[in-house]
């Protein structure tokens, strides 16, 4: 798959609210002048909100579907996989 292929699948799944967020930060980029190393960082920190803010998105809608566990249930499995001791 092409990275164009890759990028217009995900833009296919993300949020109308998300892509139009992103839009208004990308024109802000083209309307005032900046400094490269900066723009640069400002757009990586929006793209690793906005990849959260999916993420946690696409978890809650499995939750909602019934493919979720319960945090009770995920503390126990971690509890296990790190060896912590069960509380008394």
């Amino acid at each position: 798959m092409t990275i164009k292929e890759l990028l217009l699948q995900e833009i296919e799944s993300t949020p109308d609210e998300l892509l139009n967020d992103l839009l208004v930060f990308l024109k802000s980029l083209k309307a005032t002048p900046h400094d490269a190393t900066a723009t640069y960082a400002e757009l990586l920190e929006r793209i690793d909100y906005l990849e959260a803010v999916v993420g946690i998105r696409k978890g809650l809608e499995q939750f909602d579907r019934g493919e979720g566990i319960s945090a009770s249930e995920a503390f126990e499995r971690l509890e296990r996989k790190l060896n912590i001791p069960p509380r008394s």
